[in-house]
């Protein structure tokens, strides 16, 4: 089976957009990433995923610490793949992660949609200068309009991860956020353990933040294993 995304709209914009996205997908090869089978200027067909979002297994309840890290380590090795192939995703949420069959496990994590990506040895870039993401999940930088990089992608891993373990993200109004209004937060969810990795991931400051997804899933897996002793 497979999944078809057609061109919707015969604007220019609309054609430029889905041959990025298929220019990027199509040189894509990962385990964890759902793979672009064929390309045309009318379609991109992907693999077809059997399963759910990781939104519709959060909007049932929040997820156990452990499932919740499991996943973020699997898209932490994702994002260490896309970023060595110089991509930024730039639209990390629950709805682009699917679950093959609604399993909360490692393997069955998939990411999609590369429709937001970047690919910085690319000569062009569509979405230049565009403010480009979903508020919940954007990086300051990115609600400036500046182009991210791998920093904005671990800010939006991050309130994923917050997302999982709480059921919704920190930010009930993120776009006073995002401005820099004061903006209320929830408190930090999750086990005290956690709560260090979770708050420098959205960190305003990018330099703030973890400097690559390779040490963010050091961190989290030091994390891992100190809960595991602690609880042998």
């Amino acid at each position: 089976m497979v999944f078809v995304k057609r061109l919707q709209s015969a604007e220019e914009l609309h054609r430029e957009q889905l041959l990025h996205e298929g220019q990027i997908a199509g040189r894509l090869c990962h385990p964890l990433i759902v793979p672009l089978l064929t390309r045309s200027r009318q379609e991109l067909v992907f693999r077809y995923v059997e399963g759910c979002t990781l939104r519709q297994l959060i909007d049932a309840g929040p997820l156990a610490p452990e499932i919740a890290s499991s996943v973020i380590e699997a898209l932490l090795e994702t994002l260490i793949y896309l970023h060595a192939e110089g991509v930024v995703h730039h639209d990390l949420k629950p709805e682009n992660v699917m679950l093959d069959g609604c399993r909360p496990e490692q393997a069955a994590v998939r990411l999609i949609d590369f429709g937001m990506a970047f690919n910085r040895h690319a000569n062009h870039d569509t979405h230049a200068g565009t403010r480009m993401g979903t508020p919940h999940f954007m990086a300051p930088e990115q609600f400036q309009g500046v182009r991210g990089d791998a920093r904005s992608d671990l800010y939006a891993l991050g309130v994923l991860f917050w997302d999982a373990l709480a059921g919704q993200p920190p930010h009930p109004d993120p776009l006073s956020w995002l401005i820099g209004l004061p903006s209320e937060r929830g408190l930090v969810p999750g086990p005290p353990e956690l709560h260090p990795l979770l708050l420098r991931s959205l960190n305003r400051n990018p330099e703030e933040r973890f400097q690559s997804a390779e040490e963010m899933l050091t961190s989290l897996r030091q994390i891992t294993t100190v809960r595991t002793d602690a609880a042998s």
